[in-house]
């Protein structure tokens, strides 16, 4: 398990905070509903109505529009991360089955299938939010802690926690503090790992790469020496993920050598770690390196061929490096394997109307028109104009 934080300790205060935190909505389900008909091609637009019939208890439609989001968007972290928590929602319980290693059988493939799926997740947008979009953040008087001396220590872990996720600033200083309370005149291997991982990812939220770059360091050394995980918070991940984080906050920090440096290792160790390509493709294309870029982009598609939108990346890849023909090629095979992504029929308009194509233009922009979601707007205003000129 990646990003569910599980205190043991903490659970039975936590549960209702997280409740209380979920307990309005800021859009109706016909709303949401509403905006899904008009937007029917967006993913964010499907998840955010996924997200509602999540909150409304309506699991078995919150998986099939999450699905849809998914395969209108291979690459929409939140939607994946959704379907993995899914099961944990329809069965609450299933957090403490886990964490005791006493899942019913009947409920094994969906926890199997969720870590895949939250796996999944991390390895699109390693800062991807859950229940961010759609869902209120925790009321501010929930989080406001006085001081009852030793034990503010403990609510100082709660308090990171409840924020994690809605407000990260109030996060890192409360997972910082507990820290510094908590393991006081103590070793730095005293404290647990997934204390560096939370206070590091909402150090990354904040963007600030450097705090979260030394948090993650740490737990990439302890990972190469294979330290057992500790008791307090759940962090099943493997050295490459660590190495991957590494590499992308360093990409972030302009420190591209670094991050190339870091992918390449990640991938030495797992081929199939198809983002550290696409992320290393983009690496080698901001330097305009296109020789590297499209071999990378091709070894993503090699390494997930069921992902349609690696093709995406890979056509623009040989269309920024001035290969056309090939672009266009790629362009139409993206599009065969899925139909509904409007970016690929405007993408693939714009690369035939260079080539001198204006009836095969004319076509993937009018498609384009036909399918594309209202936060295109942009590019609805040009495919028209772009439409108004061809002959």
């Amino acid at each position: 398990m990646l990003r569910r934080p599980v205190v043991v300790l903490a659970l039975a205060v936590l549960c209702p905070i997280l409740a209380a935190g979920q307990s309005e909505r800021p859009a109706s389900l016909s709303e949401l509903e509403s905006a899904a008909q008009g937007d029917s091609l967006d993913a964010g637009t499907l998840y955010r109505l996924a997200l509602g019939y999540d909150l409304a208890k309506r699991y078995d439609d919150a998986e099939r529009v999450a699905r849809v989001a998914v395969s209108v968007d291979p690459r929409y972290a939140p939607a994946w991360l959704l379907l993995a928590y899914l099961p944990y929602d329809r069965r609450p319980k299933l957090w403490d089955e886990v964490r005791k290693g006493k899942v019913p059988p009947t409920w094994q493939a969906a926890v199997s299938e969720s870590d895949r799926l939250e796996h999944r997740a991390f390895l699109i947008d390693p800062l991807v939010d859950f229940r961010v979009l759609g869902a209120p953040p925790p009321k501010q008087d929930i989080v406001e802690i006085p001081d009852y001396g030793d034990n503010t220590t403990i609510y100082l872990l709660l308090l990171g926690l409840s924020e994690f996720g809605w407000r990260y600033e109030l996060s890192y200083n409360a997972f910082d503090l507990y820290a510094q309370r908590r393991y006081k005149d103590q070793p730095l291997d005293s404290i647990p790992s997934g204390i560096f991982w939370l206070r590091g990812l909402s150090a990354a939220h904040l963007g600030s790469y450097p705090r979260a770059i030394a948090d993650i360091q740490v737990l990439l050394d302890r990972s190469l020496k294979h330290e057992a995980g500790d008791s307090l918070i759940q962090l099943d991940l493997g050295t490459n993920d660590f190495r991957y984080l590494l590499a992308l906050f360093k990409q972030r920090s302009h420190r591209p050598a670094d991050a190339m440096a870091l992918y390449q290792e990640a991938l030495a160790s797992d081929l199939g770690l198809y983002m550290a390509h696409v992320r290393l493709a983009q690496l080698y294309a901001d330097n305009r390196m296109w020789p590297q870029a499209i071999e990378e982009a091709r070894r993503a598609v090699t390494a997930n061929p069921d992902d349609p939108s690696l093709l995406v990346d890979l056509a623009e890849m040989l269309r920024d490096g001035g290969r056309l023909a090939e672009a266009e090629e790629t362009f139409r095979q993206a599009a065969q394997a899925n139909a509904r992504s409007p970016r690929v029929s405007y993408e693939l308009g714009l690369v035939e109307q260079r080539l001198g194509k204006p009836a095969e233009a004319k076509a993937a922009l009018n498609r384009f028109l036909a399918i594309a979601p209202s936060r295109m707007s942009t590019e609805i205003a040009d495919a028209k104009q772009r439409l108004a000129a061809l002959p």
